[in-house]
């Protein structure tokens, strides 16, 4: 396996059609086996005068050949830059020239204390809601927090926040509107609504770059990020470059969607980005209906004698026992956490207040209709000022 790795990261790596030049070179292939599952670890060096969406295509097109060549392999890509007038490196590949000298380290968005990604590797799961609440339930409890939608081909924030009020730039800096007390931006707020977005990667990550270095996010306890579902180039553009405190990830407790979070969990690790926990969302329905035929059933006059009524109303009660709590999705969320060793934040309910308020474009956590929701996003919240205090006691101690 680890000879048919190196050929297939030496093929692509030296192929003349893709965006590369100068010195570049497979540094090492490793094969280990971390938590049951084979990963392949490829480290290679380019001269680091390639941008860096050429660096990020050959990651892409790496990862796929090797899992495409070996499915139950997790392929995980490191790159290196390297200057092209060095003294060449030992190379178990073709042998170029380069030192080794890793990429530019990871920063800190100026201005913000901790930076939250909200994510999901399925769409349809309802992330941009658990990002925008979760933002809400924060500043509930008293954090200063921003809002940044980088579902760049889907932007939702804006119809859940109800606003299109584009942000100003002020000398360099874009300056996000206030929105319902948070700082809020969104590439839906610069664009028509139904105009579509067809980008290659390169733009993407172009656009990504000025949303979050060229916006003045200064002054903000937290910056929550809404990411788009998948894992594509957005997610390099910012885990490569970014300083991220953790991730949330949300799924529904379908099997489908479960299966797509396991596949794309694995795209944290080699960047160091650790995941806070898993939310689960639309995971139970409670009927409202449930309640109101119950009372009408107290109302109808059965004769002491009329056993077959007597049966009749109580099978109905029975069913509508059932109706407390639906999991219409399945209930196969904490298993699958447990076996990946994620934490299970919470569990929000199915429930046609939210989803109206989705589309009314107000807020839920503004005007909260049920307990069980609001103390959903709450929850959030206060697992991740726990997790902060956590990290900040801990640095503390080892200083």
């Amino acid at each position: 396996m680890q000879d048919t790795i190196l050929h297939i990261a030496n093929a692509i790596l030296f192929d003349e059609d893709k965006p590369l030049h100068g010195d570049r070179e497979v540094r090492s292939v490793e094969i280990d086996e971390v938590d049951g599952k084979t990963v392949a670890k490829v480290t290679i060096a380019v001269e680091k005068a390639n941008p860096a969406e050429a660096r990020f295509a050959i990651e892409d097109d790496m990862r796929s050949a090797i899992v495409a060549q070996f499915p139950e392999v997790e392929a995980r890509i490191l790159t290196l830059a390297i200057d092209g007038e060095d003294e060449p490196q030992a190379a178990c590949g073709h042998g170029a020239h380069g030192a080794n000298k890793a990429l530019e380290p990871k920063k800190r968005i100026p201005g913000v204390g901790h930076v939250y990604l909200v994510c999901s590797a399925k769409g349809g799961v309802g992330k941009s809601t658990v990002a925008l609440n979760t933002a809400l339930a924060l500043q509930k409890a008293g954090k200063r927090v921003a809002l940044l939608d980088l579902d760049l081909y889907g932007p939702s924030i804006p119809a859940l926040v109800g606003s299109d009020l584009p942000p100003i730039v002020v000398g360099n800096l874009i300056m996000p509107p206030q929105i319902h007390g948070l700082s809020v931006l969104s590439i839906g707020f610069m664009i028509e609504n139904d105009q579509p977005l067809m980008w290659r990667g390169p733009m993407v990550s172009g656009v990504i770059n000025q949303l979050l270095w060229e916006v003045d996010w200064s002054g903000h306890d937290a910056l929550v990020i809404d990411m788009p579902p998948g894992t594509g180039d957005t997610y390099l553009s910012i885990l490569q470059t970014v300083e991220i405190d953790s991730a949330v990830i949300v799924t529904t407790p379908s099997q489908l969607a479960l299966a797509d979070v396991k596949r794309g969990i694995g795209v944290f690790s080699p960047y160091g980005v650790p995941i806070a926990g898993v939310v689960e969302n639309m995971a139970t329905y409670d009927w409202d209906g449930r309640e109101g035929v119950l009372k009408l059933l107290d109302q109808v006059p059965v004769a002491a004698d009329d056993d077959a009524t007597k049966k009749t109303i109580d099978r109905i009660r029975k069913i509508l026992d059932t109706t407390k709590s639906i999991r219409i999705f399945g209930n196969r969320t904490k298993e699958m956490c447990q076996k990946l060793g994620l934490e299970l934040i919470t569990s929000i309910p199915l429930d046609i207040a939210l989803q109206n308020d989705n589309d009314a474009g107000t807020p839920y956590m503004l005007n909260p209709k049920k307990a069980a929701i609001q103390a959903s996003f709450d929850a959030i919240a206060d697992f991740l000022i726990r997790r902060e205090n956590a990290t900040i006691k801990s640095s503390h101690e080892d200083s």
